[in-house]
């Protein structure tokens, strides 16, 4: 069944608005044409061209600088290009931002985002800018003595969920998030208003498994549409493209997890 007033959010249905949340900081690719490849030279043409525990959320104060600092950590080169994707992801999830929203508002592509947060790539010093100019910090700051790492949680309370959906959106979408830095599997409670829907044909990395709790869903997978009513789960591979449809008058509640933690 068709839905009415399907939202067309910018951002994937995993995006995000600045949470209400107390972590210190601390993750969505999306199947474009570019590859890490593309990212390793540089990451991205784009990218030069456009040159909490509960008290505190971690976000770097501002402060321009056009270069690396050169009082940077007395680090080997090994260990700081290990902390740039960490250091970045944890910056990224401070402000809310999906690794979608984070790309484009960088003028980046997911796929270089992604490959920076893991580690697979290190980004040239424009792009790096970029990044950080998004996040609200700089390179001084980002290379600073007094970077801290966020201490893990085992509790999450709902006022600690991160909400990656846009403001007014009819879709939310709250992550599960404890600050771990080193987690591997992504967890979200999803509300669909009624007559809502996701942005279409969404693609990003990884594997997505699901449950119904209340009312129905459509999914559309490439071209085939599913319909899921309580109790009912699903298992998508994220890679081909979908889009998540609330097609009746009652509210829909899923609950879902993906792997990678790319988001």
């Amino acid at each position: 069944m068709p839905a009415n007033n399907a939202l067309n959010n910018e951002e994937d249905h995993r995006d995000t608005n600045t949470p209400d949340a107390s972590c210190n900081a601390s993750t969505d690719t999306d199947n474009e044409a570019n590859n890490d490849a593309d990212a390793s030279k540089g990451i991205d043409k784009e990218g030069d061209d456009k040159g909490a525990d509960d008290d505190s959320v971690c976000s770097d104060d501002d402060a321009g600088d056009d270069s690396l600092p050169s009082a940077a950590p007395a680090e080997t080169e090994a260990s700081v290009e290990e902390d740039i994707g960490k250091k970045i992801n944890q910056l990224r999830l401070a402000k809310g931002y999906s690794q979608r929203k984070l790309a484009k508002l960088a003028g980046l592509t997911n796929t270089s985002i992604s490959s920076i947060e893991r580690n697979k790539v290190s980004p040239a010093v424009n792009t790096l800018k970029a990044i950080l100019t998004v996040l609200g910090s700089d390179l001084t700051t980002f290379f600073s003595d007094e970077w801290k790492e966020p201490k893990a949680r085992v509790v999450v309370t709902p006022k600690d969920l991160l909400e990656l959906s846009e403001a007014g959106s009819r879709v939310s979408l709250k992550q599960v998030y404890n600050c771990s830095t080193t987690k591997n599997l992504g967890f979200l409670i999803e509300t669909y208003q009624p007559n809502s829907s996701t942005e279409e044909k969404i693609a990003h990395e990884g594997e997505e498994i699901g449950t119904v709790i209340e009312g129905k869903i459509l999914i559309r997978v490439e071209e085939t549409t599913y319909l899921l009513n309580q109790g009912d789960s699903y298992v998508i591979d994220t890679m081909k493209p979908h889009t998540f449809i609330n097609p009746s008058d009652s509210i829909t509640r899923i609950v879902s997890a993906h792997t990678p933690t790319t988001y």
